[in-house]
C-alpha cells in the first residue's frame, strides 16, 4: 500500500554470547545486567533508592521523625532486603508507606510489623484492582507471569535469564521462596492531592502507567519526581502475560507532568535515577514522543486498511528517537507487541481477511498443510534446512504445522524447541526470551507451566478482600457438564463477620446475589463457616469438603442440594473442571 512502509526492516540477527551465569543471550541484554547491580543510590538530599533486589526499586525519603518508604517489592523477603539497604541511610521509625501502583505492594507486611499503625497511601483504585487481578483470572495471570519472568527456567546455564529488562528478576528463587504480604491502604489520594507526610510535602498525581492505579509523586523541596513511566527500556504497551488495554494516550499524562514540573532528579520504579533538569526533560520528551508515534502510526495504518500483521511488520520507531534516548531500546517488550495491542484496544480482534472469521481448527489446518507440502517427512526436512539457513521464524512455523498435524511427533517437538531456543537466545527483549525458552523446555518435557513454582494468593490476601471477591471467582470454576441440570441457591454464612453471601447456581452459571436480590426463602442449602476458614479454602490450603468433614464448616438445608453444589466446584475438592482434564 503506497506510503505505508513506515521505517525499515528488522536489523540482522545478533550472534549470542555467554553471560556470567552461563546464559547464552543477546549481547545487549547481557550487558544491560550491569544496570541492576544491587546498590543504594542517593537521588537527592534525604532521598535514596535501592536497586537490584526486585523488579522494582524501593525509595526512601527522610522525614522529620522517621522514614517514608515508596514501594515494597513483590514479596516480604524483597522488602526486607530493600529495607536493610535503605535503613543504612534514612533513620528513625517507619512513618509512612506509599504504593506507586499495585504491582509492588506485596511486601508491605515486613514494614507493618515495625509499625502496625503506619500510614499507607495509595491510589483510590489500587485495593480493588489488586483483589480482582488475583481472583478472577488470577490462575492465568500467575502462570503467565511465571513464564514471562523466567521462573520455569534454570538460574544458571544456557537457558538462564541475564535480567528482565526493567529489573534483575521477579524472584531470586535460589535465595528464598516468596511470601506475599500485602496490606491494604489506610488512605487514598486523589489527583493533585498535596499532603504533609512526616514533615515532607508530597504532591500526588494520577498518572496511568502499566496499571490505572499509578501515582506520580512530586517532592517540591527536593526537586524530585518519583514515577512509573520512564523505564530503562521501551515502555511495555502490551505485556505478553496479558493485561487490560494500556492506552498510550493515557500514558502521555505522566510524561507531560514530568516535563511540566522540570525536576532536577527523576527516580523511577525501575532503573537508575536520572539527574539534570535539561537531561530529564529531553529524555521524557523523546520517550513520550516514541509512545505517541507508535499510537499515531498504528491509527494511520488502521485507517489505511492494514491488518495487524501488516502494521506489526512495517511500523518501527524512528532512528532519531532511538539514537537520542537509550531508554527506548527493546529490552523488555517489543514494538510489534505494542502495535497489535493498540490495534486490539481500538478495533478488537478481527483484522481484514474474512478467512479469520471461521478458520479451520489448528489440527485440521496442520494435517491439510502437511499433506499439501508432501507429507510430514518433507515438512521436517524443510524445517531443518530453514534452521540451518538461519530462517528461524520459518523453521518454527514449519515445525508448528507438523505438530498441529501430529502433536506427539517427537522430531517436530525437538525441531521446534531447538528453533525457539535459538530465537530466544538472539532476542534483546527479556519477555520474548523468557517465552521462547520456556516453551522450548515445555516441548522437551522439562517443565509443566500449568504448575507455577510460586504461590501468589494466600490467606492474608483473601482476608483483606471483600467477601464477594473470591466467592465471585467460583463462577469461573463451574464445570458446565456437571452443573448442566443443577439449580440451587447456596448461602455462605461467615460466622465471624455477620455476613451472608448467596450464590445462585443456575444451569452452569453462578450469579452472586446482591443484597436486594437475596431472598433467604430461596435458599436450598447453606454453609456456615468463619471467613478465615473460607480464606484457607480460597487460597488452596484446604477444601470445603475437608472442612465439612472436620466440623469446621457446617451445612444446613437440603443435603441433596448441597451434594449437587459441591459436585460442581473444583474448590470443594470434589468437582473437577473438564477443561483442566483435557
Amino acid at each position: 500500500m503506497r506510503g505505508m512502509s513506515i521505517v525499515s526492516e528488522r536489523a540482522p540477527r545478533t550472534t549470542p554470547i555467554a553471560g556470567p551465569r552461563g546464559e547464552v543471550a543477546n549481547p545487549t541484554l547481557v550487558e544491560h545486567s550491569a544496570t541492576f547491580e544491587p546498590r543504594v543510590e542517593q537521588v537527592a538530599d534525604g532521598v535514596w533508592t535501592s536497586i537490584g533486589h526486585s523488579l522494582a526499586n524501593a525509595t526512601v525519603i527522610q522525614g522529620a521523625a522517621g522514614r517514608i518508604v515508596i514501594d515494597t517489592g513483590d514479596c516480604i523477603e524483597q522488602a526486607a532486603l530493600q529495607d536493610a539497604d535503605l535503613s543504612a541511610h534514612a533513620t528513625g521509625p517507619l512513618a509512612a508507606l506509599v504504593y506507586s501502583h499495585n504491582h509492588y505492594a506485596l511486601g508491605a507486611q515486613h514494614y507493618v510489623a515495625q509499625n502496625e499503625d503506619v500510614r499507607i497511601l495509595a491510589h483510590p483504585r489500587l485495593h480493588a484492582n489488586l483483589a480482582a487481578s488475583l481472583s478472577d483470572i488470577g490462575p492465568f495471570l500467575i502462570r503467565r507471569a511465571c513464564i514471562q519472568f523466567g521462573l520455569f527456567l534454570p538460574t544458571s546455564g544456557p537457558d538462564a535469564m541475564p535480567n528482565h529488562g526493567i529489573g534483575p528478576f521477579l524472584y531470586d528463587l535460589d535465595s528464598y521462596r516468596p511470601t506475599v504480604g500485602y496490606v491494604a491502604p489506610t488512605e487514598t489520594v486523589e489527583d493533585g492531592a498535596e499532603l504533609e507526610v512526616d514533615g515532607v510535602r508530597l504532591v500526588f498525581y494520577d498518572a496511568p502507567s502499566d496499571t490505572d492505579d499509578t501515582l506520580l509523586m512530586w517532592i517540591p523541596e527536593k526537586q524530585t519526581v518519583v514515577n512509573n513511566i520512564v523505564w530503562p527500556a521501551l515502555f511495555n504497551i502490551y505485556t505478553l502475560r496479558g493485561s487490560e488495554f494500556r492506552n498510550p494516550l493515557a500514558l502521555l499524562r505522566g510524561l507531560d507532568l514530568i516535563r511540566e514540573l522540570r525536576p532536577e532528579h527523576l527516580v523511577g520504579v525501575h532503573g537508575a535515577p536520572i539527574h539534570g533538569q535539561d537531561r530529564i526533560y529531553e529524555l521524557a520528551t523523546s520517550y513520550r514522543d516514541a509512545i505517541q508515534y507508535l499510537y499515531d502510526q498504528t491509527v494511520r495504518a488502521i485507517n489505511a486498511g492494514q491488518s495487524p500483521d501488516e502494521m506489526a511488520q512495517r511500523i518501527r520507531l524512528p532512528e532519531h528517537l532511538v539514537a537520542a534516548n537509550p531508554l527506548l531500546r527493546e529490552l523488555y517488550g517489543e514494538v510489534p507487541y505494542a502495535i497489535r495491542q493498540i490495534y486490539s484496544g481500538l478495533v478488537g480482534w478481527f483484522g481484514k481477511d474474512t478467512v479469520e472469521l471461521h478458520p479451520l481448527p489448528e489440527q485440521e489446518q496442520g494435517r491439510r498443510l502437511v499433506d499439501l507440502m508432501g507429507g510430514a517427512d518433507r515438512v521436517k526436512e524443510e524445517a531443518r534446512l530453514a534452521f540451518e539457513a538461519g530462517e528461524l521464524e520459518w523453521a518454527a512455523q514449519l515445525a508448528t504445522y507438523a505438530l498441529h498435524a501430529d502433536p506427539e511427533d517427537a522430531t517436530s517437538r525437538a525441531q521446534k524447541a531447538e528453533t525457539l531456543r535459538a530465537l530466544g537466545q538472539s532476542s534483546t527483549a527479556a519477555n520474548t526470551r523468557s517465552w521462547y525458552l520456556t516453551q522450548a523446555r515445555e516441548l522437551e518435557g522439562e517443565v509443566d507451566t500449568m504448575r507455577p513454582p510460586v504461590k501468589m494468593v494466600n490467606v492474608n490476601q483473601v482476608l483483606q478482600a471483600p467477601p464477594t471477591t473470591y466467592l465471585n471467582a467460583l463462577r469461573y470454576e463451574v464445570d458446565p457438564v456437571a452443573a448442566g441440570g443443577v439449580e440451587e441457591v447456596v448461602a455462605f454464612r461467615f460466622t465471624d463477620r455477620d455476613t451472608v453471601v448467596r450464590l445462585h447456581l443456575r444451569h452452569s452459571i453462578i450469579e452472586v446475589l446482591e443484597d436486594n436480590l437475596a431472598d433467604p426463602t430461596e435458599e436450598t442449602c447453606a454453609l456456615s463457616l468463619s471467613f478465615e476458614t473460607w480464606a484457607r479454602c480460597a487460597a488452596g490450603e484446604t477444601t470445603l469438603t475437608a472442612e465439612l468433614a472436620s466440623g469446621t464448616a457446617q451445612q444446613s438445608g437440603s443435603p441433596e442440594a448441597m451434594e449437587r453444589v459441591l459436585d460442581c466446584l473444583p474448590v470443594t475438592g470434589r468437582g473437577q473442571d473438564a477443561l483442566a482434564r483435557s
